[in-house]
């Protein structure tokens, strides 16, 4: 007895569920309000912005939603549609709304006698829906064989368009650009269809816009939808009053032992300015990010603030005092390698944080060490120390290198992040048979910036500069002074869909006293080949060479130009295909016909994968007597 009750309730929810306005895949307001088809339908209803006890039903409706939806999928696990429909005489969105608004199909004679009896009236709702209200309806049952078949001949007629749209906005919002923006630039106008969904579409943007905006008691106090069938016409009419427009109230932080100006330092807005939920998107996004925080909760509280002030309360738990991180990958260029990191993102109540990395690599291997001071803001304004050591081929020089360095690292206002900074460098090599050792005292700028849309590891579109400015003093007798340029652009562009273009531009220039760079740091010097800079060349294979008793060995040069261009064409989301042609070399020469070019042409096979995009590419080096093929497998974005 108590599973036959429990039934009942269950099929009694779903009936409910059934009911539901907001299941329908386009709202259509006359059916709503239970008017029947009339020579004039009116639709006047007063809406509010949602209070608590409202979303609360709202919860409640969709909890039950959820019940009959599981009932009904139940149901038809087990039982079999015993009547099917066929809908002549419309496609496109008119057959779709159609067939959604007859689904679920009955399964059951009782449910079948219900079905038909409300056919009809279903179909006009669906067309209603999209504005056709003239629509003439036949229907032919094929009783002869289970599932029993009804089609349905549909002529939609003419739609029935505005003769008058009129959207009024008062209070202070009647001076807000976006929303004065929304209303003369509204989506609809006279003489467009009167489709129900996009009605409901402007109004709710009204409303959302508002609430956005910080017009929290913001209200339609008019919205109606008139239909004139005798003449075909329809009126719009939205009447949306703002109200005041709040401001931010104090920030309440709890659940952190972090200095309390640090924590307002993140704060992206003053109390007392005007409230945009944009901002409390911003501060969320930098809260996360900042990587003191486990989890991060930033709650508006616009009925406890005094006057027309938001408070808003920050509920905040600690990241883990340690975090260690294992990594393995491979490049063409340097090939295996695995990576141990360990961070500490909050070592004091001042917000210091630290971040060392061992790189075990049989070409470069790298122990680093970063530690970071937050000044102005945790995130934006960065005081950074940090000492490596490393030992890295370049051309055919080995070389070992100490380095240790001061920086402010400065997110600007337009997007743009400066770096100034001190590094010492001390460096050893062996070139020719001879071991030399130098010490430099570099100052330099850097300047960097990165444009994108799309999904960050694969965007649609962008832009990548950085700028790097540095003056290297030798410390001791055997270096030389030089002072450094780089410049790497990146563009990435989605002209048609599929269709991806990829290019990119380096340039480095070395201005030093001796044109051979016998006695400068080998890792000051420029290369070209490889990955970054020309396929189809071995890793920094390209660049001057010394004589050394018949063999010639790479010892790079004063200056470097690479360029490359590549067409992607996506096959489905996860795969594309490419070509390329790349080209560049690194020289000392400053006449461009004295400088040996190199160039290559190949193709790619890419896998967009959730750790970025996986790159196989072949390389053929055009310039060369002797062309070299060369794979390159590489995984990242190209911003």
């Amino acid at each position: 007895m108590y599973h036959v009750i429990r039934l009942l309730a269950l099929l009694l929810v779903t009936c409910i569920s059934t009911a539901t306005a907001t299941e329908r895949p386009i709202l259509t307001a006359l059916a709503d309000e239970g008017h029947t088809l009339a020579d004039k339908v009116l639709i006047d209803p007063t809406i509010k912005v949602l209070d608590t006890t409202e979303r609360v039903i709202d919860a409640t409706r969709n909890e039950s939603r959820k019940i009959g939806q599981e009932v009904r999928q139940r149901l038809n696990e087990t039982q079999t549609p015993n009547l099917v429909f066929i809908v002549n005489g419309v496609k496109g969105a008119l057959k779709d709304n159609i067939s959604a608004f007859l689904l679920p199909l009955p399964t059951t004679p009782p449910e079948r006698a219900a079905y038909l009896f409300t056919l009809e009236t279903k179909v006009q709702q669906a067309l209603q829906a999209l504005g056709y209200y003239q629509a003439q309806i036949r229907s032919s049952l094929d009783q002869s064989s289970e599932p029993w078949q009804i089609t349905i001949a549909v002529d939609a007629g003419e739609p029935t368009r505005y003769r008058k749209v009129s959207v009024i906005i008062d209070g202070e919002g009647q001076q807000d650009p976006v929303l004065l923006a929304l209303q003369q630039q509204t989506p609809i106008a006279v003489g467009d269809i009167a489709n129900h969904g996009r009605y409901e579409a402007l109004k709710n943007q009204l409303i959302s816009t508002g609430l956005l905006r910080g017009y929290f008691n913001g209200a339609m106090v008019s919205q109606r939808l008139a239909v004139d069938r005798a003449n075909n016409q329809a009126e719009l009419v939205l009447h949306y009053r703002s109200g005041k427009r709040f401001r931010f109230g104090q920030v309440n932080f709890s659940g952190s032992d972090l200095e309390p100006e640090l924590l307002q330092s993140l704060v992206p807005f003053e109390p007392g300015s005007l409230y945009h939920n944009d901002a409390i998107s911003q501060f969320t996004s930098d809260l996360t990010s900042v990587g003191y925080f486990n989890e991060v909760r930033v709650l508006p509280q616009p009925g406890e603030g005094s006057s027309n002030q938001v408070p808003i309360d920050v509920t905040l738990s600690k990241a883990p005092r340690h975090s260690f991180e294992v990594g393995l990958g491979y490049a063409t260029d340097t090939e295996e390698r695995a990576s141990v990191t360990w961070r500490t993102p909050q070592i004091n109540r001042f917000g210091h944080s630290q971040q060392t990395r061992l790189e075990i690599s049989r070409i470069n291997p790298e122990l680093a060490h970063s530690y970071r001071i937050p000044l102005e803001h945790p995130i934006n304004d960065q005081l950074q120390l940090g000492l490596s050591f490393g030992r890295e081929p370049f051309g055919d020089l080995d070389s070992t290198q100490a380095q240790a360095s001061v920086a402010r690292q400065t997110v600007l206002t337009n997007s743009w992040t400066r770096r100034y900074f001190l590094r010492y460098l001390k460096e050893e090599w062996d070139q020719a048979g001879r071991s030399n050792q130098a010490d430099y005292l570099l100052p330099g700028i850097s300047f960097s910036r990165t444009h994108r849309r799309g999904p960050p590891l694969d965007p649609t579109h962008g832009f990548s500069q950085f700028y790097l400015l540095e003056f290297g003093t030798p410390l001791n007798s055997d270096g030389e002074e030089t002072t450094r340029f780089r410049g790497q652009w990146r563009w990435v562009t989605t002209p048609w869909d599929r269709h991806r273009i990829t290019s990119r531009v380096d340039f480095g220039i070395n201005d030093v006293t001796d044109a051979n760079t016998d006695q400068l740091a080998p890792s000051l010097r420029f290369f070209a080949g490889g990955d970054q800079t020309v396929r189809g060349f071995a890793y920094q294979s390209l660049a001057p060479r010394l004589d050394d008793d018949g063999s010639e060995l790479i010892i790079g040069g004063r200056y470097m130009a690479a360029a490359s261009i590549e067409y992607q064409y996506y096959l489905t989301d996860k795969w594309r295909i490419a070509t390329f042609t790349d080209g560049g070399n690194a020289f000392n020469e400053r006449d461009g016909k004295a400088i040996d070019w190199a160039y290559s042409v190949g193709v790619g096979l890419h896998w967009i994968s959730p750790i970025g995009p996986i790159r196989a590419d072949v390389g053929y080096g055009i310039s060369e007597d002797d062309p070299p093929i060369r794979l390159h497998l590489t995984i990242g974005a190209e911003l």
